[in-house]
């Protein structure tokens, strides 16, 4: 019984009180009939409408079935057809953009939203039982720009727990996904141009082993020993807020002890690889400019030896020539398009700006 019914409830049977106290027994008792009657029937009346809200919000929240490429999803009635297919079809297009993830593995899954009720029902009735659930942060009223990004986002990072510990350790856990030429590559770019370690500062410099270091493409047993300097990391530990209430190890490290700032930095305190995230994708978008999808897939598939190997592998190239190609691609641009004609296909445009230099010559203003 709801709470509005109880105290309607309470106050029919305390006024029902007052009219038999008034009326007597036997005109009390009949007074008393009539008022629990109206409750009663004020009871299922709100039973009815409530019933009703419940049924449309139920039919709101409902799992609704959309495909696009080889990603099915599962979201709220309640989202549209017009919306439930661009989530559907903006997830797929970032996955096909992407082309690091097998189609086969996202054939295996059924993305669905939180919000979306009786799954197990929907997910029998379209044959979809036996496919790995991955749920979604979609709301049953999302944003008209919703273009289906988080739904792209956690099957990257569902895919990513299924690589190895070398590969979950090095990748950022959306693959790169959504990367936009002029701001991810600029990013990455500022990253390595502040050269803020000496490995950073040794791969702008053109060396291909600073540049392994820097963005921790080797597999060294003590990456902090190798990748920083102790320097580094007492800059590191010192920039801390409050550094001095975090207990010995960072105060000994700002204080000059080499050994306790490598103990600060093997705490989890630092990361591993100096490079940042935006530079860790321009890698991946490198490899996937430069050689393909099928290479990036191949790479992602391999787990023998250190990213690096992988990476170098999978492009058919040397390790070194590998990172050299990286930095040459993201000094130039980032994959921005590239001039490649020849003197053949230059000779109209020279000809035609000789034209317009005589012409600017022979004209009163430049006399």
């Amino acid at each position: 019984m709801s709470r509005v019914v109880r105290v309607a409830v309470a106050l029919a049977l305390t006024a029902g009180a007052r009219v038999a106290a008034a009326q007597g027994a036997r005109g009390g008792e009949a007074a008393t009939r009539a008022l629990l009657a109206r409750a009663e029937a004020l009871q299922a009346q709100l039973a009815r409408q409530d019933s009703v809200a419940r049924q449309a919000r139920y039919a709101e929240l409902r799992a609704r079935r959309f495909d696009a490429g080889d990603l099915t999803v599962l979201l709220p009635a309640a989202v549209g057809e017009v919306t439930g297919r661009r989530i559907a079809t903006g997830a797929w297009a970032y996955l096909d953009t992407l082309g690091a993830i097998p189609a086969g593995y996202v054939r295996s899954l059924v993305a669905v939203a939180y919000e979306a009720t009786e799954r197990d029902s929907v997910t029998s009735a379209e044959g979809l039982q036996h496919r790995t659930r991955v749920m979604v942060e979609v709301p049953a009223h999302p944003d008209t720009l919703a273009d289906g990004w988080t739904v792209a986002i956690e099957i990257a990072r569902a895919y990513v727990d299924t690589l190895d510990a070398d590969w979950r350790a090095w990748l950022p856990f959306d693959l790169g996904i959504g990367w936009k030429h002029g701001r991810e590559d600029a990013a990455a770019l500022r990253d390595l141009a502040a050269a803020a370690t000496r490995t950073g500062s040794e791969c702008l410099g053109g060396t291909a082993a600073g540049c392994r270091l820097w963005l921790g493409l080797d597999r060294d047993p003590d990456p902090f020993a190798s990748r920083y300097t102790v320097a580094e990391i007492r800059q590191v530990a010192a920039a801390r807020p409050f550094y001095e209430y975090m207990g010995p190890v960072v105060t000994q490290c700002v204080g000059g002890s080499d050994e306790a700032c490598l103990r600060f930095a093997r705490s989890g305190q630092v990361r591993p690889v100096p490079a940042s995230t935006s530079a860790i994708r321009s890698v991946l978008r490198e490899v996937r400019v430069v050689h393909g999808a099928d290479a990036l897939r191949r790479a992602l598939a391999d787990t023998t030896g250190a990213i690096g190997q992988r990476l170098a592998r999978a492009a058919g190239i040397g390790e070194d020539s590998l990172v050299r190609e990286w930095r040459e691609w993201l000094l130039t641009g980032g994959g921005g398009p590239r001039i490649a004609a020849g003197f053949r296909e230059a000779m109209p445009v020279l000809v035609f700006g000789g034209l317009l230099l005589l012409a600017a010559a022979r004209s009163g203003r430049w006399r």
